[in-house]
């Protein structure tokens, strides 16, 4: 019997004790201290469920067996009802998901009021095998979800005590005081299976409802992450292979400098004699990505099958393709440095240390990257770049002849085997609507224009280009653009 099939049978006999009273048999059996919710018991409309007594419990939902493979993800929490918060968790959680193979039906989003989380969570299990929810576990008067899970299944909630050591040992680290409510964050539903939270306090757990798999994980993204793929995806990937689902095979392929229409017309009949395999497409400006989905029914064939389709694809979109999968982009561009045996310096002026920030972005950036001059203004270009005023005075802040100065004199400050300039007009605008092409004096750049140039061993070279969208999307793209130019200087 697994684990998790141990923690199930552990529910039915909670749940066969009946009513017994706040904190008998579950707690007892479990050796750990019974935890009384935060309300009284009994309150049901927007306080905390009461897990004490007969009357307050109710029967778990019937059990409805739902199509092995099947999965829906929850949110939990009025702040993304409001859209206060975005729900990123479900785009993480079902992206994770569908690459395992499980057939993701629905999202949920749910408010903080009980009767709402408990009418949710049990339509949910009439719809898929698995629930993956988030959010709720905090420690604030509004966090219930504990209380509902508890009151579905008729056990009372406990305190984790691996976890409740942890929260001790941390707040008297930072010499902060552990009041009261702090104790609902550690806090579990009788015999439930619980996963350590090492990037926070709370655990998260799993229970088996009716006849689905409940996996409930905190919402802060960092914390819920860490914990789904440490403990939940291994025993999914798992549950899979015991029902006989076939694991699908899965690739992404980065693509940088070509559009989302130019790649889905090189890519025409890429599946032909492939009806395994699916493909599809998703903008994450600048870049554009192509997942590769083959699901033959044997893991191993549809391996082969999509090593074929790898070859082809890489043929058709040639160094457009620039990584797949958990490859980013400044990792990429950091592999071609070091390889290399080079240096970068950059030198920015619109992007206003953008690019810096991007490779910096992952770690190890000390190997190749000596820094970033944000000259922002003339005068700081003039001295520090060694930018002549003649250029500037003839040709303008924004133009090649500049940023030909700016590459040559960051590579010359430190000494950098490349320098890489920016200088452009990034516009006014950041709520994400394209920026009007407004009346322009003579001589003025139009907004989205930006110069690039890198310098290094060979000749200087420069190079224009015209951005369309918000202030943040032009300054993005063009940190990529000169990023790209550092990757390829070697090629």
């Amino acid at each position: 019997m697994s684990k998790f099939r141990r923690v199930a049978a552990s529910m039915a006999r909670s749940q066969r004790k009946g009513a017994a009273g706040a904190g008998r048999g579950p707690a007892a059996a479990s050796g750990r201290k019974s935890v009384r919710p935060a309300a009284k018991a009994g309150k049901t409309a927007r306080g905390s469920v009461g897990t004490s007594g007969a009357k307050q419990r109710q029967a778990a939902p019937a059990a409805f067996k739902a199509p092995p493979g099947t999965a829906v993800v929850l949110a939990i929490g009025d702040e993304i009802l409001r859209g206060e918060v975005a729900n990123s968790n479900a785009a993480f959680l079902s992206d994770l998901l569908s690459d395992a193979g499980y057939d993701v039906r629905a999202h949920a989003v749910v408010s903080d009021r009980v009767a709402d989380m408990r009418a949710v969570i049990e339509r949910l299990t009439r719809e898929a095998s698995v629930i993956v929810a988030t959010g709720g576990l905090g420690p604030t008067e509004d966090d219930r979800t504990v209380d509902v899970v508890c009151d579905m299944l008729g056990v009372a909630a406990v305190e984790h005590a691996p976890s409740l050591a942890a929260m001790q040992q941390r707040f008297s680290a930072h010499g902060f005081a552990l009041t009261p409510n702090n104790l609902r964050q550690v806090r579990v539903p009788a015999g439930a299976q619980v996963f350590a939270n090492t990037a926070g306090i709370a655990p998260g757990f799993g229970v088996t409802i009716g006849a689905t798999e409940a996996y409930f994980l905190p919402g802060i993204p960092r914390e819920m992450e860490g914990i789904f793929v440490a403990h939940c995806m291994p025993r999914l990937i798992e549950r899979l292979c015991e029902q006989g689902v076939p694991r699908a095979a899965v690739r992404t392929f980065h693509v940088y400098g070509m559009g989302e229409s130019h790649i889905d017309h090189r890519l025409v009949g890429l599946l032909q004699g492939f009806p395994e395999a699916t493909v599809h497409f998703r903008t994450a400006a600048p870049e554009n990505h192509v997942k590769v989905v083959v699901r033959s029914g044997d893991f191993a064939k549809s391996r082969a099958m999509l090593d074929e389709i790898d070859h082809e694809l890489r043929k058709r979109i040639g160094q457009g393709v620039y990584g797949t999968d958990g490859e980013t982009f400044p990792m990429v561009v950091g592999k071609a440095l070091r390889e290399a045996g080079a240096t970068l310096a950059l030198a920015e002026s619109c992007t206003g240390g953008y690019a810096g920030q991007l490779i910096t972005s992952e770690p190890g950036a000390s190997d190749f990257f000596l820094g970033s001059v944000v000259a922002y203004s003339n005068d700081l270009k003039v001295k520090v770049l060694s930018v002549p005023a003649e250029a500037l005075l003839e040709h303008g802040a924004v133009s090649e002849p500049c940023a030909r100065s700016m590459a040559e004199g960051v590579r010359k400050l430190t000494n950098a085997t490349i320098g890489v300039a920016i200088t452009g007009v990034a516009g006014s605008r950041m709520d994400g609507r394209p920026l009007p092409a407004p009346a322009r004096a003579p001589g003025e750049k139009t907004v989205g224009t930006v110069c690039f140039a890198v310098a290094g061993p060979r000749p200087t070279k420069a190079a224009t280009r015209i951005f369309s969208g918000d202030r943040e999307r032009i300054r993005r793209a063009a940190a990529y653009y000169a990023l790209d130019m550092a990757r390829r200087y070697f090629t």
